[in-house]
């Protein structure tokens, strides 16, 4: 682990322990949220609904979707808690510096129980909210499910909430039928849906979808060679420029 990362995990740490001390009792704060914990698949799904979106399962998602969002937006997922204390440490140290709650370093987990959960509002105590409530989240459920849950729920833009419906809007596909090319292209879309929707910014969105690759091959997933293959394929996208 390289020095700046250590670092940040130590203020995560540290971070974590005196919201813990010096905030609401843990069993009053899980006993609060319990309820909604438990009900959090029923309470996605009725979102989705709500949405126009189709239900799921991870097994009828191509698993170039799961791989690329894995590798782009938490890399230990399969291993963590629900949370990165480097990532909660670097989030409040940019905070602080820029005197706005603007930084992300969230996991999978953490943006699942921010958006199905909690309030989009960023500040500290609601961050740390969040990690809390992440970790409650992966005692209670599986990783599969886990990734069940945040697949349907995320927001791809263009009115698609839930991976079914962005395969339809942007493909005219099922989920488990998406190209490697298209599955990479939607994982991008997730750290900002307005301004890489790639129908109305299309080169945006294809730069997102490089770092997405660049990150599959730092992991080991693709070799350099194919993911240039996989940018350059085409992307059959309706109403955009490929």
């Amino acid at each position: 682990m390289r020095m700046w990362e250590h670092q940040f995990k130590r203020i995560g740490v540290w971070l974590m322990v005196l919201w813990m001390v010096s905030a609401i009792p843990l069993g009053v704060f899980y006993a609060a949220y319990w309820s909604r914990v438990e009900q959090l698949p029923q309470s996605v799904a009725r979102y989705e609904k709500r949405h126009g979106g189709r239900w799921v399962t991870v097994g009828q998602v191509s698993p170039w979707v799961i791989k690329a969002l894995v590798a782009t937006e938490d890399r230990s997922f399969y291993t963590n808690w629900g949370i990165s204390f480097s990532g909660i440490g670097r989030s409040v140290l940019v905070d602080l510096n820029t005197g706005q709650p603007t930084e992300g370093g969230s996991t999978l987990t953490q943006q699942l129980v921010r958006d199905a959960l909690l309030s989009p509002v960023k500040e500290f105590r609601r961050k740390i909210s969040e990690a809390l409530l992440s970790v409650l989240v992966t005692a209670l459920y599986s990783k599969r499910q886990i990734l069940t849950c945040y697949l349907n729920e995320v927001y791809f833009g263009q009115g698609a909430y839930g991976i079914f419906a962005a395969s339809q809007r942007y493909f005219a596909t099922v989920p488990r039928a998406l190209s490697v090319p298209q599955a990479t292209l939607l994982a991008g879309l997730v750290q900002a849906p307005t301004a890489l929707d790639p129908v109305l910014h299309y080169e945006a969105a294809k730069n997102r979808q490089w770092i997405v690759l660049q990150s599959m091959v730092a992991d080991h997933m693709l070799s350099l060679q194919r993911a240039r293959s996989i940018f350059r394929a085409p992307l059959d996208l309706r109403g955009g420029s490929s």
